[in-house]
């Protein structure tokens, strides 16, 4: 099969962009020809990566590059009738929430708001879940608008049942969504042991900004029991990191926080390896957090709040969730895991065989192929009528 993914920088760094990668690799390993379009073709390694000036020169490549299928992984805004058959990704909360965000800034919660006009227009004002620009106000609702009318007329994979039932609350059509839940990196190689020498280290990893929960992380830390270290491995906007290392002063934890800047996936598994858990305190309603599955490939356990996807994939009896923004229930699970590092390597060992089992990456691009496929045989159909 000739497949076609669509993303704005394959090259990228993390999110969306690595999920396009791992699976167009695994794609091609297994005999498909796989091409990727895009807007910004930097730093990409891949081969027969073609940039696109929009949506109109997207379907028109793809059906120069006689493509038999073309997955989005970004939004577009027109969809032609005529086109090569077509599936997408919903990987964020675009489909529910105008901002995408489900973060109420103000008060540093998630929201569980249903998508309304109305409400969300008070959350965009008041509570600050996205812009209060009238123009990207106006342009949000728009996008939710198209994301709904997308969702009627091509199959939609979505990363977890979270964010296919926030869809359906939201207003889309079941009939066309379906949950693909996303794969587990193959190492092809074992874990390290967990180290069991003392003090314990935890790791954050992500993108350091408010909705990420890395202050409510850093405010549980002198509530321990035990002075376990932390590793962060992200970045962020230079005032709000500026801010974040001011509270790690205010707190006296200096000497216990390491802050590595961006890591590259090969290092990321390294510092994992070196952690006694993975700490995911998002603050927001995360689609999926695949940071808990990267932990599960590496043998180790994992410590998450209960937002969003992020529950279907940091389940027991690999994961301890925690209430967001609940600081003592945080340090009470760190210690957990920080004084017992026989029950870490327990639940890593056990992260291993979830990851292998239960998120395979097989198991993950029979069921994007079983997709695939599918809509070839709609469109196939339709074409004959």
């Amino acid at each position: 099969m000739k497949i076609g993914h669509y993303t704005y920088q394959p090259g990228a760094r993390g999110g969306i962009a690595s999920y396009v990668r791992r699976l167009g690799n695994a794609q091609a390993d297994i005999g498909h020809d796989v091409e990727y379009l895009c807007r910004n073709g930097e730093g990409s390694d891949l081969p027969s990566v073609r940039e696109v000036n929009g949506d109109v020169d997207l379907f028109e490549t793809a059906q120069q590059r006689r493509l038999d299928v073309l997955h989005l992984h970004r939004r577009i805004r027109h969809l032609p009738e005529h086109r090569v058959p077509t599936v997408r990704t919903m990987h964020g909360n675009q489909g529910s929430c105008p901002s995408g965000s489900r973060f109420l800034k103000r008060s540093g919660r998630p929201c569980n708001r249903d998508y309304s006009v109305s409400g969300c227009l008070w959350g965009h004002l008041i509570d600050h879940c996205g812009s209060r620009r009238p123009g990207n106000v106006v342009n949000n609702f728009r996008r939710i608008e198209t994301e709904h009318e997308l969702a009627a007329k091509i199959p939609t994979a979505t990363v977890s049942r979270f964010v296919k039932e926030r869809m359906i609350r939201s207003g889309c059509m079941p009939d066309h969504l379906k949950v693909i839940h996303s794969p587990a990196p193959d190492l092809n190689r074992p874990p390290a042991p967990l180290q069991h020498k003392d003090p314990p280290r935890m790791l954050f990893a992500g993108r350091i900004e408010p909705k990420k929960g890395v202050e409510w992380l850093l405010r549980s830390l002198p509530k321990t029991d035990v002075p376990v270290f932390l590793d962060v491995a992200g970045t962020g906007d230079i005032a709000y990191m500026q801010k974040v290392k001011a509270l790690v002063e205010d707190l006296g934890l200096t000497g216990r926080i390491t802050f590595h800047g961006w890591v590259e996936e090969a290092d990321v598994y390294r510092l994992i390896e070196q952690a006694r858990a993975v700490v995911v305190p998002s603050l927001w309603h995360e689609p999926a957090g695949l940071v808990t599955l990267e932990a599960a490939a590496v043998g180790r356990p994992v410590i998450a709040s209960q937002v969003g996807g992020i529950s279907e994939y940091a389940r027991d009896p690999f994961a301890l969730q925690v209430s967001p923004g609940d600081v003592d229930e945080l340090a009470e699970c760190i210690d957990r895991l920080a004084l017992d590092p026989e029950r870490a390597a327990s639940m890593g060992q056990q992260a291993r065989a979830i990851a292998r089992d239960r998120f395979s990456m097989d198991d993950f691009v029979s069921n994007i192929m079983d997709l695939y496929r599918s809509t070839v045989t709609t469109a196939n159909g339709l074409m004959r009528r």
